[in-house]
Formats: C-alpha cells, sequence, structure tokens
C-alpha cells in the first residue's frame, strides 16, 4: 500500500515519511528525493531528539531554499 502525504511543515514530513520529495518552482521537477531512515515505530519526542531526524530536516530545508532561488538540487530530475 502506497499513501502520499502533502506536507507543508518539514518536521511533519521528515516525521511521517519513509521518503521526502522536495519540488523545484516553475516548471515543476522532484528537486530532492530524501529517505528517511528513522525506525518505523517513531514517538515525536524521541525522535526529535534523534541525529538522523535533526540531519534530515536540515537537508530538507536547504532543498527548500535552494528551489526558492530556482536553483536545481544535486538530484534534480524531471518528470512527465
Amino acid at each position: 500500500m502506497t499513501v502520499l502525504f502533502v506536507a507543508h511543515g518539514i518536521d511533519e514530513a521528515v516525521y511521517l515519511g519513509e521518503r521526502v520529495l522536495v519540488l523545484s518552482s516553475s516548471p515543476t521537477v522532484v528537486q530532492d528525493d530524501t529517505t528517511v531512515d528513522l525506525p518505523v515505530e517513531r514517538d515525536r519526542l524521541t525522535t526529535r531528539r534523534d541525529e538522523r531526524f535533526t540531519g534530515l530536516r536540515a537537508r530538507v530545508h536547504a532543498q527548500i531554499q535552494q528551489a526558492k532561488k530556482g536553483a536545481p538540487g544535486a538530484s534534480a530530475k524531471v518528470r512527465p
């Protein structure tokens, strides 16, 4: 089963997801595809203190800042 969440918060996206896709500005492409390597069973307080969580959050934030500037991400891929 696949579930797609559209999140507007970085913490929410990293906490809920197994992958986080950051979209570019127009024309829209997938700018970054980050795999969330956190345990499946998550607890908000413990997870938010995990160094992996803070690193993932920083990566996603940096990709969003690049998208705002119109700069392509390291793994930008054109989608049909």
